[in-house]
């Protein structure tokens, strides 16, 4: 696929959660008003992916605790996020933004095409036949589409959050998404926030991915922590 890179000022300014710019142009009206349905990325994602979306993600991706000196730069990209998201319930009455993720290829670990047994590695009654609970299996694959309604709708009705797969080397849920967030604040889309003037002539679709990616496996690692810590305090 030919790379598209972004120029839009509105959109790097967002990716880049540059506050200050954002609130200037917004302010100005010197700005494309269809990058809040769609920043050109339906082609590649295969649906419309608004801007506002960028901003939520970075809200949380960044709302958690980091080491120095990294903690310094998430602490005021995470402020201008909050910021700007503000900024766009004031001047475009846009609030409660919901992501579906499960709807957007770079934050799943499964293809939409794949079937459960393709995700799961082997058939659901020989992992029951072999001491797993079905109930599991469902939530492992939950997980690895990004169903969050699917995924809280098991672990209610006792999905365990800590599951191991056979078929992902004895690795639980934890390990996939918490691993994934590391890998992504420290090998990738944190990279976005760390070094912004390096890569702002070069973001394109695989680096708005990352930012979806990482924020999908976040609000997926929380998700399952509720309910583990729940487990807990009720043992």
């Amino acid at each position: 696929m030919e790379r598209y890179f972004f120029k839009d000022p509105l959109v790097l300014a967002v990716v880049f959660n540059e506050y200050d710019k954002v609130k200037e142009l917004l302010e100005s009206g010197a700005y494309n008003d269809g990058v809040f349905y769609d920043i050109d990325m339906e082609k590649y994602f295969g649906i419309p992916i608004p801007i506002q979306y960028i901003s939520r993600c970075w809200e949380i991706c960044l709302g958690q605790d980091f080491r120095e000196p990294f903690a310094q730069i998430t602490r005021l990209n995470y402020e201008n996020a909050q910021k700007i998201l503000s900024l766009f319930k004031e001047k475009k009455g846009i609030d409660a933004i919901e992501i579906p993720f499960s709807k957007i290829p770079p934050a799943l670990w499964a293809r939409e095409d794949e079937s459960d047994e393709e995700i799961l590695e082997g058939k659901k009654s020989d992992f029951i036949s072999n001491g797993a609970r079905k109930i599991d299996l469902d939530l492992n694959v939950a997980v690895k589409r990004m169903d969050f309604k699917a995924a809280k709708e098991l672990l209610e009705n006792g999905a365990n959050p800590c599951y191991k797969h056979c078929a992902d080397c004895d690795e639980d849920l934890f390990d996939l998404c918490g691993g994934e967030c590391s890998y992504q604040a420290g090998c990738q889309a944190g990279f976005l926030i760390k070094s912004p003037d390096y890569f702002r002539n070069s973001i394109d679709y695989d680096e708005i991915g990352s930012i979806f990616r990482w924020a999908a496996n976040e609000a997926m690692y929380e998700l399952l922590d509720s309910y583990r810590k729940a487990k807990e305090a009720a043992n």
